[in-house]
């Protein structure tokens, strides 16, 4: 793996190698980076072949939809419509944080998540909605270290954030308000 390929957040969020990490993204690259909970793989939600590429390289099951992160709960709209003043007061109320809402979409529905990571965010303002797993091999461990990422994801990607603190190693909440009703499929930290 290139050394230029991996950046520590400061030298990501400084102004010429963060437009590098914007560019690859918008032209559908793969990048790995830190959220408030763990490591995240993601791709722009405009490249459906970069989000295919995500299912093979972490093995996962195509049934188990992944995440769009984006940077504030106003971009739902976008994706999701309209919600009800319920749902959108657990926006605000949540959001950002390590809570995930499965809401109803235009076609299916989809779980969206605003992460509390400065660079996460700072790269989500960047380059809109992204499809983001947890940077592993499905069914093992999500990593809240650097040190705990796959090195095959690590080649896989186009270039890879790494923090210099440990993450909370917890993965998000998630909370399914599609019914109406609020059901919990997964207890993270809320």
């Amino acid at each position: 793996m290139s050394e230029n390929k991996v950046l520590t957040v400061k030298e990501a969020s400084a102004s010429k190698e963060f437009q590098r990490v914007v560019e690859t993204v918008k032209n559908g690259g793969i990048i790995i980076f830190p959220t408030d909970t763990v490591y995240g793989i993601g791709a722009s939600v405009k490249f459906s072949e970069s989000i295919d590429k995500i299912y093979r390289i972490k093995k996962r099951p195509k049934k188990k939809p992944i995440v769009i992160l984006m940077s504030s709960w106003r971009e739902s709209s976008h994706l999701v419509g309209r919600v009800s003043q319920r749902v959108r007061t657990m926006m605000k109320e949540y959001w950002p944080g390590a809570t995930t809402l499965i809401l109803s979409g235009r076609a299916r529905p989809i779980a969206l998540r605003v992460p509390n990571h400065k660079f996460a965010l700072q790269l989500l303002s960047a380059v809109g909605p992204m499809a983001v797993t947890s940077a592993n091999i499905s069914g093992e461990p999500a990593p809240a270290v650097f040190s705990g990422i796959e090195k095959d994801l690590l080649k896989q990607a186009d270039i890879v954030i790494k923090d210099e603190k440990p993450l909370k190693g917890v993965s998000s909440t998630i909370i399914d308000v599609t019914s109406g009703e609020i059901e919990i499929i997964r207890e993270g930290k809320l």
